[in-house]
């Protein structure tokens, strides 16, 4: 599958986004997307799950996700989507390769795979907004553990459901974290009525005034 990431996503990443113009980092950011679409192997799995409500906290598929900002971002939905997404383990490989070679290679690498499998979840989570719509239910932002109040301990409850590791390739780790790294796992919302915000609810989000990576920046 071909992911197409634009240069100012890299950009962003590499913590330039509020810099001038730079051609010759432009030109190193290109061809190192260039390279990943090579190496990527994106691969993914999502489900739909009925979403119930316990003492205020969002209960999904019977687990409790107790977190006040994934409350706040999945009021109003009956459905909940979890999603997990990769773009493989080729990726970790040249990284580490890079971090031995010259830590600027390993730094773009890491910028464009990070934007790389961001822009891929995209696409995955396009697709469960039109699953969504077909059921006539409008998505929220997604969401991911670790993000705000919501503990990565939360991975747990996502592997179990999806089984992830079986179908797209990605295994949790005892500290929790995903191998490959650049890999994703979200919760969608699904409601009956319409949002402002689909994808990026900034001005809900409890680190809108530090996060790097808001929208609009």
């Amino acid at each position: 599958m071909s992911v197409t990431c634009e240069i100012r996503e890299v950009r962003r990443y590499l913590g330039m986004q509020r810099a001038g113009a730079d051609d010759v980092i432009d030109e190193e950011i290109r061809r190192t997307l260039a390279d990943l679409q090579e190496w990527i192997r994106p691969a993914s799995v999502y489900s739909i799950f009925p979403l119930t409500w316990q003492d205020g906290m969002p209960v999904i598929a019977g687990y409790l996700f107790e977190s006040r900002d994934l409350a706040r971002n999945l009021k109003g939905c009956s459905k909940a989507a979890l999603l997990a997404a990769t773009i493989g383990m080729e990726t970790d490989r040249h990284i580490r390769r890079a971090q031995i070679r010259s830590m600027k290679d390993a730094a773009l690498l890491q910028a464009a795979s990070a934007a790389m499998v961001e822009k891929y979840t995209d696409i995955i989570n396009e697709e469960i907004i039109c699953e969504g719509k077909n059921m006539g239910l409008y998505p929220r932002p997604r969401y991911s553990p670790g993000y705000g109040d919501l503990s990565l301990e939360t991975q747990k409850i996502v592997f179990t459901l999806l089984n992830p590791e079986k179908h797209a390739g990605i295994t949790l780790t005892d500290s929790l974290l995903m191998v490959p790294s650049k890999s994703i796992t979200a919760v969608i919302g699904l409601a009956e009525t319409e949002s402002s915000c689909i994808r990026y609810d900034c001005e809900e989000c409890t680190m809108r005034d530090t996060c790097a990576f808001r929208s609009g920046e």
